[in-house]
């Protein structure tokens, strides 16, 4: 395996940083501290940081330089709109390439993460796995990686409502609906039901941003506690 950049090593931690939340929309990231924990000049972080801002990731001011971005609950709304239409495209061409030994592993991915569904970091990392692999059975790698861009870029609201909801599961649009589309071999169903499914969550996590909805309601008692 080719040895990481300084370039890409320090693009994979602040990823990893912004989408865990260790580095809150609107904190500062500076440069000097990213390289000197990473051990490498502070040049490759810039051009990392660079390239987090062309995908949205951070926003880089004149004065005050880079800071996680900020999405207001509008702009989630449209990442979660664009990753529908993409992810029923990729539930399309998966219900005709997906065997039933796949299917048969989706339907066990999907049980171990109901099984830790009280504990939203354990529940979140197997729901990331869960759609990845959903999504690489329609054998159209760049579909896969955009899709996985346009989650990655929402992870941290997503992370916030799983830790807020009761269940994190929307009723109704759950995930096995759409592996027993793929099972079936409709593709038109797994398609529709793949869209509902993910504009479901982004009504749900848009609503905890807007301050509306249950889980922001459980959001505001946990934090006056």
């Amino acid at each position: 395996m080719p040895r990481q950049s300084a370039q890409d090593l320090a693009y994979t931690y602040l990823v990893e940083e912004i989408t865990s939340g260790r580095l809150a929309a609107g904190a500062r990231i500076k440069p000097e501290t990213i390289a000197e924990a990473l051990g490498v000049s502070r040049m490759p972080v810039r051009e990392a940081l660079r390239q987090l801002e062309a995908e949205g990731f951070v926003t880089i001011y004149l004065n005050r330089g880079a800071v996680v971005t900020e999405l207001a609950a509008a702009e989630v709304m449209e990442i979660f709109e664009m990753r529908s239409v993409l992810e029923g495209l990729a539930m399309r061409l998966a219900a005709a390439a997906a065997t039933e030994d796949d299917v048969e592993e989706l339907d066990a991915m999907a049980a171990s993460m109901r099984r830790v569904v009280s504990d939203p970091v354990r529940w979140l990392e197997r729901h990331e796995a869960l759609h990845d692999r959903m999504v690489q059975l329609s054998g159209r790698p760049r579909l896969a990686s955009e899709i996985r861009r346009l989650r990655l870029a929402t992870l941290p609201q997503l992370r916030l409502y799983a830790r807020s909801a009761g269940d994190p599961e929307t009723l109704g649009h759950e995930h096995d609906v759409i592996i027993d589309a793929l099972r079936q071999r409709d593709a038109a169903l797994a398609e529709r039901l793949a869209i509902a499914h993910v504009l479901a969550n982004a009504e749900a996590v848009a609503g905890l941003l807007d301050g509306k909805g249950p889980a922001a309601r459980r959001l505001v008692a946990e934090r006056s506690r």
